[in-house]
C-alpha cells in the first residue's frame, strides 16, 4: 500500500486526519464526504494522506443495514451506515456519490436484502514473483473440468455486470489471502494465540484446562488451527463459485456461446504454448 497526498480517483478512502469517507465529483469538482461527522471537505490535502479502500469479504446480511459499516443492496449499490445511524448511499451502480438517506426500514427494505462487507486497503503494488522465479512451472499441471454454471439474476449487457466480476474476483483474492495466512506456520492471523487466550481465560475462571487436557493441549490447539483453516478454505471455495457464477452471467448477458468460449480457451492455450508456459 502507498499513501496518497490527495485521492486520485472517486471511491472509498481513509484520510489520516478525517477517517473513512467517499470521494466523488460534486458540481464537477472533487469533494470528500466523511462518514463520521457527515462533513463535506473540498480542501482534500488538508486531511491527508489517504489510503485507497475497497469492499473486502462478506461479514453478514440483513433485511436493512443494522450495524455501522459498509453494505451492498441486491442491485449492487453501496451504502455506509455511520455510528450515528445515518445512512449514506455512496455508489449507485458504478457512479460514486454521497447521498444521505432517511433511516426508514420500510423504504430501505425495498432494495434488500443487504450484505455487509469488511473494508480492505487496496494493495497498490500487488505481490508478484521475482524475476529469477519466473521460469515456467509444469509440475502439477492438469486440465480443470468446471461444472455446469447456470446463469440467473440481472443479465444486462452493461458495465455494471463487468464491474461485478471485478468485485467478486477481489473477494476471492481476499479469501485466498486469509486461507494462506491460516496455512502459514508463523501464524500471521494469530489463530494459535487466540486458542491460548481462550484457554488461559478459562483457567482464570477455574476451568482446569491444563489438568483436563494435559499433553493433549497441543493436539487440541492443532485441531483448532485445522478447523479454522478448513473454514477459510471453504470460504475460498464459496468465493470461487461466486466468481464462476458471475462469469457465467456475463457470458449469457453478452450472448457468448459455449463454442465461442471453447475456441477462446483453445486460443489462450496456444498463446501460452508459444510463450513456453505449457
Amino acid at each position: 500500500m502507498s499513501d496518497h497526498r490527495t485521492p486520485d480517483a472517486p471511491g472509498m478512502w481513509k484520510a489520516a486526519h478525517g477517517g473513512y469517507g467517499v470521494m466523488f465529483h460534486d458540481d464537477g469538482e472533487p469533494a470528500m464526504l466523511l462518514f463520521g461527522p457527515g462533513a463535506k471537505v473540498r480542501a482534500l490535502d488538508s486531511i491527508g494522506p489517504y489510503t485507497r479502500l475497497h469492499p473486502g469479504i462478506p461479514v453478514g446480511s440483513a433485511p436493512v443495514p443494522n450495524l455501522p459499516g459498509l453494505w451492498m443492496d441486491k442491485d449492487g449499490s453501496l451504502y455506509f451506515l455511520s455510528d450515528g445511524r445515518r445512512v449514506w448511499r455512496i455508489r449507485d451502480n458504478h457512479d460514486w456519490m454521497a447521498e444521505e438517506l432517511g433511516n426508514d426500514p420500510w423504504e430501505l427494505s425495498k432494495h434488500g436484502p443487504y450484505t455487509r462487507y469488511s473494508i480492505q486497503a487496496v494493495e497498490e503494488v500487488p505481490w508478484k514473483p521475482e524475476a529469477g522465479d519466473s521460469a515456467p512451472i509444469h509440475e502439477g499441471s492438469r486440465t480443470v473440468h468446471l461444472p455446469d454454471v447456470r446463469s440467473f439474476g440481472r443479465l444486462e449487457q452493461d458495465k455494471w455486470l463487468a464491474v461485478k466480476n471485478l468485485e467478486e474476483s477481489a473477494e476471492l483474492v481476499e479469501a485466498c489471502k486469509q486461507y494462506l495466512k491460516a496455512c502459514d506456520p508463523t501464524d500471521p492471523s494469530g489463530i494459535g494465540r487466540e486458542f491460548d487466550d481462550h484457554a488461559n481465560c478459562l483457567a482464570c475462571y477455574g476451568v482446569n484446562v491444563d489438568g483436563e487436557l494435559g499433553d493433549d493441549r497441543d493436539k487440541a490447539k492443532a485441531g483448532w488451527i485445522g478447523h479454522v483453516r478448513d473454514q477459510r478454505r471453504q470460504a475460498m471455495l464459496d468465493e470461487l463459485a461466486d466468481v464462476l457464477q458471475t462469469v457465467g452471467n456475463l457470458i449469457t448477458a453478452f450472448g457468448i456461446t459455449d463454442e465461442e468460449v471453447e475456441r477462446a480457451m483453445d486460443d489462450c492455450l496456444e498463446r501460452n504454448r508459444r510463450k513456453g508456459r505449457l
